[in-house]
């Protein structure tokens, strides 16, 4: 089944617009399920950067940050979409959010989301996603 951004649109686009357009202090907001639906809404936003957001990924849920950070080398913003699943989280559902990573980016306007799900290391070697994934914004 296909995730839902339509009834909570609205928000879900609001809470984008807070993170690109740098009017505001907001540079990430945190995305999850309404309970078990695929409906996705606004769980939470914030200021602090990757540590403040770090603090509100839920061990029992699938959840997707999109974040803006600065580039140390040319002052910059970047953008990432990350994509959490927490080690409590059904393998049923594991495999079901697996497949929505690809919509949620494309309606983010991200070019390629980092999947942190899966441990940094394995065949391709150790890999810092936050560095390697950060990405403009088509607009």
């Amino acid at each position: 089944m296909s995730v839902n951004l339509s009834k909570n649109g609205a928000t879900l686009m609001a809470a984008y617009e807070e993170v690109v357009s740098g009017k505001s202090n907001t540079d990430w907001a945190l995305f999850t399920y309404e309970g078990n639906t695929n409906n996705l809404r606004v769980a939470q936003k914030g200021d602090g950067g990757l540590e403040d957001m770090v603090e509100e990924l839920n061990s029992g849920k699938v959840m997707y940050a999109f974040c803006r950070v600065r580039d140390p080398n040319s002052g910059l913003p970047k953008y990432i979409l990350i994509n959490w699943t927490g080690e409590g989280v059904k393998d049923s559902r594991k495999g079901q959010c697996a497949n929505h990573v690809s919509t949620i980016a494309g309606f983010l306007k991200v070019r390629s989301p980092c999947d942190c799900k899966r441990p940094c290391g394995g065949r391709r070697g150790p890999r810092n996603h936050l560095g390697q994934s950060g990405q403009s914004v088509r607009r």
